[in-house]
């Protein structure tokens, strides 16, 4: 029997099977015991083979993926954590205020994505929301910003349904990743594009301003426009791993335009010379904000190699 695995919670599985019935099935042991680079071997979309024994059902294959999104363990830098499996695109939902979503935050996401060959967007949250004068400018330059390196930026409210019909046709027919900041709305989201689910929804922690983990596990959705969601909890930094320091540079695309004029091959756009990324930078035609996140990117990356 085949399925796909639609939540994952500690030990225990749930698989939705070919005829669409959701059981609850556990890893074969060989999968549990087996020391490899992840935190658990299997994630949320992973197609398996299931057999029944001793009247439970057991993964006795976990099938190729065609691909999948995997961060460095916040807990562990040399282990990975499996984010999701076999899907289409990816979304970040983004707000500036109560709380806000750092560019460091959103820039680790769109580089996670690009590593992995995902194609990324991001939903910017709560358009009903009165934002203070210099929330709302910001909100502004972040939107234009991204959507001028040609990722997909779309500005929703869950309350009002604006831009939800233009996020159905990006949605339908598509297996989507959805994920965020804690507060940022994905359950209120979710509640919108699948009339009935009611997932748990509450306000903010009213002395941080930080979002409350509703959400406690991954788990996929089937969409009544057609297609599938992701619902996961609200992850912290998305530190990619697996990529050497020179090549960093490579997934942000407005500095893969540049590295043809620099002057070394493995140019780090540190303090070499002649580095036509730097030069970007300086004249404007690259985000500061972009180049302080590369750095600190290539930072954490550089001591993980070491």
């Amino acid at each position: 029997m085949e399925g796909v695995v639609v939540r994952t919670s500690g030990e225990h599985l749930h698989v939705r099977t070919a005829i669409g019935q959701t059981v609850l099935a556990t890893l074969r042991g060989r999968f549990r015991l087996d020391e490899g680079p992840y935190t658990a071997p299997i994630g949320i979309g992973d197609k398996v083979r299931l057999r029944e024994e001793e009247g439970r059902m057991v993964i006795e294959e976990i099938f190729p993926r065609k691909n999948w999104l995997v961060r460095v363990d916040p807990n562990n830098p040399y282990k990975r954590q499996i984010l999701c499996c076999n899907i289409d695109q990816a979304f970040l939902l983004v707000t500036v205020e109560m709380p806000f979503t750092p560019l460091r935050y959103i820039d680790g996401f769109l580089v996670l994505c690009e590593l992995y060959g995902i194609p990324s967007g991001l939903l910017f949250t709560k358009s009903d929301v009165q934002l203070k004068p210099r929330s709302a400018q910001k909100r502004l330059h972040f939107m234009t910003l991204y959507r001028g390196l040609g990722y997909p930026v779309l500005s929703i409210s869950a309350l009002t349904g604006e831009g939800i019909g233009d996020l159905e046709e990006l949605l339908r027919g598509k297996r989507t990743f959805l994920t965020g900041l804690s507060g940022v709305g994905k359950s209120s989201l979710v509640n919108r594009l699948i009339p009935g689910i009611d997932l748990l929804t509450q306000p903010l922690v009213r002395t941080t301003n930080r979002g409350r983990h509703t959400t406690t596990f991954s788990a996929l959705y089937h969409l009544p426009i057609g297609g599938e969601i992701i619902d996961s909890p609200g992850f912290g930094e998305f530190r990619p791993g697996d990529i050497e320091p020179h090549e960093l540079s490579h997934y942000f695309p407005e500095m893969r335009e540049c590295l043809i004029n620099c002057r070394f091959s493995n140019c780090l756009h540190v303090d070499e010379p002649d580095c036509a990324v730097k030069e970007a930078v300086h004249r404007g035609a690259i985000a500061a904000s972009r180049y302080h996140t590369y750095l600190a990117l290539l930072q954490e990356l550089t001591k993980i190699s070491r």
